[in-house]
């Protein structure tokens, strides 16, 4: 087993989250450090509320950076930012509404010094005030959390919200700012480096953070109708088909049109459904992104 001193550069991105970046911040302080040298890069992305002075202002035991984009661009072109900023070896990527666990670090560092791979990725838990979809999205059989320990994981299970990367990694598979609407953007940046490096993300199922505040469905299923308008439209075939799974669903057409508004309405409206809620939820997810992609033709 390795034991060299790791030197991560913790990248958080925010936009208007000062409810919650307080919060954040104080996960990363109550981190268990033992072999590490550790610096927090805060890239504000055009917020428009007290967020970029709660972080100047809070007392972090690690060294900061920060910088304010002038109007919102979008978490890549943030976290880009961030990867240019950054002096260490490692990036650990989170969001202002991310809570770690203390031992986050030393579950990746222990992951880092018996393995070798480019990308570690954590757990995520969820909590929300849609009790049902939180449950949902909490699921031991959803992400990182059906992989073993240091299990290869699938290219589409990388989430940038909690995830550990070796910076040289970006000077060659850069992050896609043009992908500047909600979704999509890190499943590009993973299957990228998954052709040229296959097999090169695990598991940390010990690494895990937690998403303080998140959407509840309805809301939820708006992002995902503008993944599909914006985002989704730009990704290779084998890409929205791993999303939607089915090749005649990206044949645009009056009758798909209908279908899928119909099944997002009906989604919303019956996904508290006892024992088939799960799959209610999973359709109007599928549902919402069409119906987002349907909007271009």
């Amino acid at each position: 087993m390795k034991n060299n001193p790791l030197y991560i550069s913790v990248i958080i991105v925010g936009y208007n989250t000062s409810n919650t970046l307080k919060e954040s911040l104080q996960s990363l302080n109550n981190l268990i450090i033992t072999n590490h040298m550790i610096e927090v890069i805060y890239i504000d992305d055009g917020s428009t509320d007290t967020s970029l002075e709660i972080f100047k202002n809070y007392q972090l035991k690690f060294n900061k950076k920060y910088f304010q984009c002038n109007n919102n661009q979008g978490r890549m072109y943030a976290r880009n930012k961030g990867i240019q900023l950054a002096s260490g070896e490692w990036i650990l990527f989170i969001n202002s509404n991310i809570v770690v666990d203390p031992n986050l670090l030393i579950e990746y560092t222990e992951s880092i010094n018996n393995n070798n791979a480019y990308v570690y990725a954590g757990c995520m838990n969820y909590l929300s005030t849609d009790s049902i979809f939180q449950k949902y999205l909490n699921q031991k059989s959803r992400g990182i959390k059906k992989y073993k320990n240091n299990q290869r994981i699938h290219y589409s299970n990388l989430l940038l919200s909690n995830s550990i990367i070796k910076k040289t990694i970006f000077d060659v598979i850069q992050l896609d700012i043009n992908l500047r609407y909600y979704g999509g953007a890190e499943l590009v940046f993973a299957y990228k480096l998954n052709k040229k490096n296959p097999n090169m993300m695990r598991a940390t199922k010990g690494a895990v953070a937690t998403r303080i505040n998140h959407l509840n469905y309805k809301e939820h299923l708006s992002k995902l109708i503008e993944y599909g308008q914006f985002n989704f439209k730009h990704l290779d075939k084998e890409l929205k088909l791993n999303v939607v799974k089915c090749n005649i669903l990206l044949t645009k057409n009056i009758l798909c049109k209908s279908l899928f508004n119909m099944l997002y309405s009906l989604c919303i409206k019956g996904y508290k459904i006892p024992l088939i809620s799960n799959h209610i939820i999973k359709l109007g997810m599928v549902s919402a992104i069409l119906k987002g992609y349907y909007k271009t033709q």
